[in-house]
């Protein structure tokens, strides 16, 4: 143990406890001088999982927001991905269903089918809206951010 984490060790707490745990203790920790890590150690992991069923609102709302965008994240992969799948079986189908030359069979590959509602997408605004929608987001986490650090 080095000098300065000595130093953040200022207060010192007495525990009672009964002749097994002792022993038990003791075989965990192998020396007497290592008692003391043991017990610290035991109090972080304690303290831990505390915090984890009760903790506080900063807390909270950390892991709320890391599970919010890991769930966004994964929810925006599997929307991916169905639409990709959904763009080729409809160019599968419209190619197969229709009379066509190729020059227009080529428009309906799953490529073209995805540009198609792209720009569909473009003109009706959408990607502004998820801009918005973005930066309130944005905006909203930092002003709980804010409040979180007064409280």
């Amino acid at each position: 143990m080095k000098p300065s984490d000595l130093a953040l060790k200022s207060h010192r707490v007495t525990v009672r406890m009964t002749g097994p745990m002792l022993a038990n203790l003791r075989r965990l920790a192998g020396t007497d001088r290592r008692i003391g890590e043991e017990i610290r150690n035991a109090i972080r992991l304690y303290l831990d999982d505390k915090g984890q069923i009760t903790g506080s609102r900063r807390y909270f709302t950390g892991v709320f927001r890391d599970e919010v965008r890991l769930l966004r994240r994964e929810l925006s992969w599997h929307l991916t991905l169905i639409t990709i799948l959904l763009a080729e079986m409809l160019s599968i189908l419209i190619r197969n269903s229709l009379d066509m030359d190729e020059q227009s069979a080529k428009a309906f590959s799953a490529g073209g089918i995805l540009k198609i509602a792209e720009e569909r997408l473009v003109e009706s605004g959408w990607k502004v809206r998820m801009r918005i929608d973005a930066a309130t987001d944005d905006a909203e986490l930092e002003e709980q951010r804010q409040k979180d650090k007064v409280s």
